[in-house]
């Protein structure tokens, strides 16, 4: 039972946690419903301290706002924090604190965190303005009396407002800091149920306090040393992706061309070939400067004259010499992702010398598609087809 209490910072009575079971016709009372809430308080603690750990989360900055009465005053800016026994600390906006009264005896009310109750004066020395969770009672209503109704009338609070209280201490509270991920896979060693600190503060800053009656610099604070910082989860998922993920660079397009012999036909002692080409984008993005080049390989043959019919091929038209190996190029533009094909076209004119050491024509037809975009899947980016004739 000592390890549970202390584990759950000295509320034995909280350490086997019971919620209400409710039920028809079921008489509640007080006990029932203060029950009810320590239950869900009490893992709202566990979650926070085990999960999270403790500390300043963001803002509760001090800075130096003195006055000529008040030489010593600080500023304690709005901020949020979870205390050591796992309760939430929020300070909705900024209150002003006063270090000159700020001894260790002296502590801001919960209800009005301007107010030092019990100040003390302070000569000089370094402090530790620090923080920690604290409740308010609100709303005072009348209570009907318990006995007869002759009975004086009471009055009763009814309200608990969560809030804080500041302090200045004269010295660090003891504190065990958390073990390291590293040690503990090194070493391969189960993580320890962290113990309950002993007091409840979170110390925000140390303060170094000038001679009396001048007045604190920013100098003076310092709110980085000695502050235990508890990082967001926002905070350290922008770290670890930026640290360990490498860039993804461009989203770039998908291209793909298809090739195949439309028709074919003799004329005037040419053979007429048509061919078609289905350029498709398959995203996700577009594709820029999109190019298509054809090669067209000839065996006992030669090519004398090349017609576009769907795109701008060049060369285009009649060849200034017959050639066996020949390359058009059609520029495309853009072509945005789509699953529907962008069709070219074009007829080769192929002339066959005649004779009897004439071997058969075979005509190769490769067409290879490219754009200034960045491609993944390269694989599909060409395709041929070739085609043989005996006469």
């Amino acid at each position: 039972m000592a390890d549970l209490q202390l584990l759950d910072c000295f509320q034995p009575e909280l350490v086997r946690l019971e919620r209400v079971r409710f039920f028809q016709r079921q008489l509640l009372s007080v006990a029932d419903m203060v029950t009810e809430q320590d239950y869900i308080r009490q893992k709202l603690r566990r979650h926070n301290r085990f999960l999270h750990g403790w500390g300043v989360v963001c803002g509760l900055e001090v800075t130096p706002q003195p006055t000529s009465e008040a030489p010593w005053r600080v500023e304690i800016t709005a901020g949020y924090a979870l205390g050591p026994y796992g309760d939430e600390v929020y300070v909705g906006e900024s209150v002003f604190l006063d270090l000159a009264q700020c001894g260790p005896d002296a502590i801001t009310s919960p209800c009005e965190p301007d107010v030092l109750e019990g100040p003390s004066d302070v000569s000089g020395g370094t402090i530790y303005v620090a923080i920690k969770y604290a409740e308010c009672v609100t709303q005072p209503v009348r209570a009907m009396p318990a006995g007869c109704a002759c009975d004086d009338v009471a009055c009763e609070y009814s309200r608990i407002r969560d809030s804080f209280e500041l302090s200045c201490l004269t010295e660090m509270p003891p504190a065990t800091a958390p073990p390291l991920l590293c040690d503990l896979i090194a070493e391969n060693t189960v993580p320890p149920c962290p113990p309950c600190p002993e007091e409840p503060w979170v110390v925000l800053a140390s303060v170094t306090l000038p001679a009396p009656g001048v007045a604190v610099d920013v100098g003076d604070i310092d709110n980085l040393s000695v502050r235990r910082q508890l990082y967001s989860t926002a905070i350290l998922q922008h770290q670890v992706i930026d640290c360990c993920c490498e860039p993804r660079g461009e989203v770039g397009a998908d291209l793909s061309v298809l090739k195949s012999l439309d028709t074919e036909m003799v004329a005037g002692g040419f053979r007429q070939l048509t061919y078609l080409l289905r350029v498709t984008n398959h995203g996700p993005a577009a594709a820029s400067n999109v190019v298509v080049t054809d090669t067209i390989d000839i065996v006992n043959g030669s090519a004398v004259q090349v017609d576009s019919l769907n795109g701008n091929w060049t060369p285009s038209g009649p060849l200034s010499s017959p050639t066996a190996n020949l390359v058009i190029v059609a520029n495309v533009g853009t072509v945005q992702p789509s699953p529907t094909a962008q069709q070219l076209g074009f007829r080769v004119f192929v002339r066959r010398p005649t004779g009897p050491t004439a071997g058969p024509l075979s005509v190769t037809n490769t067409a290879t598609v490219s754009s200034s975009t960045t491609d993944g899947t390269p694989g599909n980016n060409s395709s041929s087809t070739t085609h043989t004739w005996q006469d």
